[in-house]
């Protein structure tokens, strides 16, 4: 370090004297005074710095080399102080008696082991922080007793600390080196136990945890000073504390071969981790590895720190062998010289700088008028013909400078003349320059034709976009880019603006060289001279096809149904409109048919959304087929789609008759095409359709009348039935109204009071006792009378009134059960209501109905809640679990109008039902169709088989009666056995019967 320093400051001086003698050959007279004496005084003043830092230095390297030794030996000492200290504890524990005679006796009391366990432990607690476990080994190495329980019996014979004493007849201990267990690395003492002739019996082993090497060298941190560290490494170079970082803590300081590696960590003396080649690091241990220890004192540099020079110690531990290296940078405790130089090298700069001043003054009389004359010749040489020598002075030089002046003055006159007319033609050039830089770099087309269109220039964009090269272009005319899609109008348009003088804008579809084609939007301007006549055509064009790809696209998305591609409402809408337009002027009909698929909500519910859609996608496919390319099949939503027939052929007799007899005759085909069986997701079934017709222009004369009414003749088409069509009518325009008239007067009814409800009796079959009554909601309106449940309920489910309408049901019901059961001798009586499945989905209709039944105090079998099969195929888990909170309540379970829906006895078994109701459209024609017998028949026997009572719905008669009770079903319910009534005369009803039962 002091050399270097010594070394730098003789090589500024000699520097500066080379540039001394530089500057005294190559510049002026003044300089070289100045540069003389400059030299003078920094070489002295360098000689001076350099004798007193060396010394200086010198002193401070030494002392700081003697706290680098006296830090590593206080280190080892501290190490071998604490090796000796446990070695002599435990040879002394080894030789306690009570440890002899628990490895003599042939048996020990399990007390005794007890009492020497509690000895370790109590000996173990002296330094409990850090040790992990004292245990006594037999003469096999087998771990027999250890305050650490998971030990015993373990085989510790193999390692070292056993080994060593196991050939022993005498006291003696043993310090191993660190052994890596799990989970933390450990040092092992370990001492004989003697019998009284000293033979060898056992061994007292102890664990330490192997991180107070780290705690002894943190209570000497400090000791040398800032930038030391220190390293310990044991016999195999292993690093066991790094006192700077931690991460190099259990590396390697030398590299090993690989079978070397694998033996260490067989006996544990590294980490498993550990790879053989040696971790760098700048802890001088390559260089204390290779020492012969003569000199506590080593010197390295290591070029990772930026050429760093260290100074490092170097000592050997006595107790185990281990080397502990101390470091310290150099530049640590060389600060102080360094410091020294630095004021030496200010003092020397003011030295110089003050005796610069003098001679710069001293020389600027002398030489000030020949140095502002060489200033200004310079300044004119340079292009400054303004500048002036200001010399007064009657020698001659004054003489010199007034001669200089007045060419000067000439010259300049001269130039800026020339320099004028030079700038006006810059000028020029530069704005021409930087037009055509634009042209050529601008992100448009640009083309420039002649009048006669030859083309004479076009920019690289243009040919970018075209394929064309330049060469190629010039000389054609731009007709060499047309695709024959644009219409000839737009060019005669073009044409005649441009030959007019004017500007021309509009959208080209052309083609590229490739024949590509592509949309530009092109403006065409004149090219006019000073007489403001037309010399060429300029034309800047724009490649908008992302554009219109975009427009069409988003055009696409707006009239096409995303699912089938078919056309949507929207554009069903305007192709109407068209198709109206083009019927008035050629006196045309035109048929719009209105479909729906019959159930197809089934689908959905029992197969998914995936299995409807594949459906939707697939059935738009057939009715295209059944219709010309130029009819339209649109998809309104949902399963809802319209087909529009147009230019329908009547022999030209424009015969109403013949039109509507083709357009049924189409109707029926698609009818039948579209019941034909389908294969959905590997299932075939088969799906029928109702449709709609509205003519125009019988029908209506725009297009959402035509709609409407298609509409309104499609649902008419499913009440006749399905699977079939109707032809609008007038009347049914009168039907939509009423039902509108009737969803708006729905709405004030529940607050009016305009409901009520009716009973009809439900009679045990064998006894002929009424046993409860199912109750029926019936609508009395102001203006339009009484209002069948068949035209409102389906309006109230649509929306979402029949959620408020069965709560009124189910409050009025309840109250009127609760009188019913007060005033006659039947505690058993229940009613029977049918739960909507807008009402079942509904948010806690659990909650609910146990508010009524409490809100009467009623028990749960006062209530037979109906339920139709629909409600059951959709979420099939959530279904059972109302239905069993339903079961838990003690409500009875009821499968209303069994045997119009899509499920069976046997998916029944799924849900926890009671009874089960066959509808009336089986039991009216019992004795009449041998269908319908068979099918009640079945129906009753496998209810029977699954448990289930049956309630025989719409008994009419007694054939049908005797029918029922001979095959054993339990519930009778029909004008066969009363007419709906009212609460009053439902009372009066029931106490007919108790009267007729008790008497008869």
């Amino acid at each position: 370090m002091l050399l270097e320093i010594a070394g730098a400051l003789v090589a500024s001086g000699i520097l500066l004297l080379i540039i001394g003698i530089f500057i005294a050959r190559q510049y002026t007279l003044r300089a070289k005074l100045v540069t003389a004496f400059m030299v003078i005084v920094l070489v002295s003043l360098a000689v001076l710095a350099i004798l007193d830092s060396y010394v200086m230095g010198k002193n401070l390297s030494d002392g700081a080399n003697k706290a680098l030794v006296s830090a590593a030996r206080n280190y080892a000492d501290r190490i071998d102080r604490f090796n000796r200290q446990n070695a002599e504890f435990l040879r002394t524990e080894a030789n306690l008696p009570v440890i002899n005679r628990f490895l003599t006796r042939k048996a020990e009391p399990p007390y005794n082991r007890q009492t020497l366990l509690e000895i370790l432990l109590a000996l173990k607690s002296r330094q409990d922080d850090i040790i992990f476990s004292y245990a006594i080994l037999n003469k096999q190495g087998i771990n027999i007793l250890d305050t650490d329980s998971a030990n015993i019996g373990a085989d510790e014979s193999r390692h070292t600390y056993f080994n060593v004493l196991s050939g022993r007849n005498r006291l003696s201990t043993y310090r191993s080196s660190i052994i890596f267990e799990e989970p933390n690395p450990v040092i092992v003492f370990s001492s004989g136990i003697n019998d009284l002739s000293g033979k060898l019996i056992g061994v007292l082993r102890t664990k330490y945890d192997a991180s107070i090497l780290t705690a002894l060298f943190d209570r000497t941190k400090g000791m040398v000073g800032r930038g030391s560290f220190a390293v310990l490494l044991d016999e195999n170079n292993l690093r066991l504390v790094h006192g700077r970082r931690n991460d190099l803590k259990y590396t390697l300081a030398s590299g090993v071969s690989e079978d070397a590696m694998q033996l260490l960590k067989q006996k544990k003396r590294v980490p498993q981790n550990a790879t053989s080649a040696f971790v760098e690091h700048p802890d001088w241990t390559r260089k204390v590895l290779s020492s012969s220890f003569s000199e506590p004192i080593i010197e390295t540099r290591f070029n990772g720190l930026g050429t760093v020079v260290f100074s490092a110690a170097v000592v050997e531990l006595q107790t185990v062998p281990w080397t502990i290296v101390v470091s310290q940078p150099q530049d640590v405790f060389l600060e102080p010289v360094v410091a020294q130089m630095q004021s030496a090298f200010l003092l020397v700069a003011v030295i110089v700088i003050v005796v610069v001043l003098i001679v710069m003054a001293a020389t600027k009389l002398l030489l000030g008028p020949v140095k502002r004359l060489t200033s200004v010749v310079k300044s004119i040489a340079d292009g400054d013909l303004r500048a002036k020598a200001n010399i007064e002075a009657d020698d001659e030089i004054g003489g010199l400078a007034t001669a200089f002046n007045d060419m000067t003055t000439n010259i300049n006159s001269l130039i800026i003349d020339l320099e004028d007319e030079i700038g006006s033609h810059k000028l020029t050039a530069d704005n021409l320059n930087k037009l055509s830089q634009a042209i050529e770099q601008s992100p448009v087309s640009v083309m420039i034709t002649d009048l006669q269109g030859a083309i004479e220039y076009v920019n690289p964009q243009l040919c970018k976009i075209t394929g064309y090269s330049a060469e190629e272009l010039k000389g054609k005319n731009p007709r060499i880019l047309k695709s024959g899609h644009t219409p000839e109008v737009q060019f005669k348009n073009m044409w005649n603006a441009i030959t007019a003088g004017q500007s021309w804008s509009g959208e080209l579809y052309n083609k590229k060289k490739n024949g590509d084609l592509f949309w530009e939007n092109v403006t065409v301007s004149p090219i006019k001279n000073k007489e403001n006549k037309s010399t060429h055509y300029l034309a800047i064009k724009e490649d908008i096809s992302l554009r219109k790809d975009y427009e069409e696209r988003l055009l696409y998305q707006a009239s096409y149904d995303k699912l089938t591609d078919l056309p949507n409402r929207t554009l069903a809408y305007d192709r109407i409109q068209q198709a109206i337009a083009n019927a008035i002027r050629e006196q045309e009909h035109i048929a719009l048919l209105y479909m729906d698929f019959d159930h197809f909500k089934n689908i959905n519910d029992t197969l998914g959304h995936g299995a409807g859609d594949e459906f939707l996608k697939y059935m738009a496919g057939r009715l295209k087929a059944c219709v010309r390319d130029f009819d339209t099949v649109a998809r309104l939503g949902g399963d809802e789609f319209l087909i529009m027939l147009v230019d329908i052929d009547t022999d030209g007799t424009g015969d109403n008759n013949s039109f509507d007899s083709i357009v049924k005759s189409k109707t029926e085909e698609i009818l039948s095409r579209v019941s034909k069986p389908c294969v959905v997701q590997d299932m075939e079934f088969s799906v029928t359709a109702s449709i709609g017709i509205a003519i125009f222009p019988q029908d209506g004369d725009d297009p959402h009348v035509l709609l409407r009414n298609a509409d309104t003749a499609m649902y008419r088409s499913k009440r006749k039935g399905r699977n079939t069509y109707e032809v609008f009518t007038p009347e049914m325009g009168d039907v939509v109204m009423k039902r509108v008239e009737i969803d708006s007067k729905l709405r004030r009814a529940l607050e009016d009071g305009d409901f009520y409800l009716k009973y009809q009796a439900l009679m045990d079959a064998d006894s002929g006792a009424v046993v409860g009554a199912e109750a029926l909601i019936r609508w009395d309106d102001k203006q339009l009378g009484e209002v069948s449940p068949e035209e409102f309920v389906p309006l109230a489910e649509e929306s979402g009134l029949i959620v408020d309408i069965g709560n009124w049901v189910f409050d009025t019901a309840l109250a009127d059960v609760k009188k019913w059961r007060e005033n006659s001798d039947h505690e058993d009586f229940y009613i029977a209501i049918n739960l909507s499945s807008r009402q079942f989905r509904g948010k806690d209709i659990v909650t609910t109905i146990s508010d009524y039944l409490k809100k009467y105090d009623l028990p749960g079998d006062s209530l037979e809640l109906e339920i139709t099969e629909r409600l059951l195929m959709k979420d099939v888990p959530h279904v059972v679990n109302i239905l069993n909170q339903f079961k838990e309540m003690g409500i009875r379970l009821s499968i209303d109008d069994f045997g119009t829906g899509y499920s069976s006895l046997s998916y029944l078994k799924r849900f926890p039902f009671d009874v089960l109701k066959i509808d009336k459209t089986f039991i009216s024609d019992i004795g009449e169709d041998p269908d319908d017998t068979a099918l009640c028949d079945a129906i009753i026997a496998m209810a029977h088989s699954l448990g289930l009572s049956i309630i025989g719905e719409g008994v009419e008669n007694k054939l049908q009666f005797d029918f029922l009770h001979k095959r054993g079903v339990e519930t009778i319910q029909g004008y066969f056995v009363s007419t709906p009534m009212v609460h009053e005369e439902f009372l009066k009803f029931i106490a007919i019967s108790e009267w007729i039962e008790t008497t008869g």
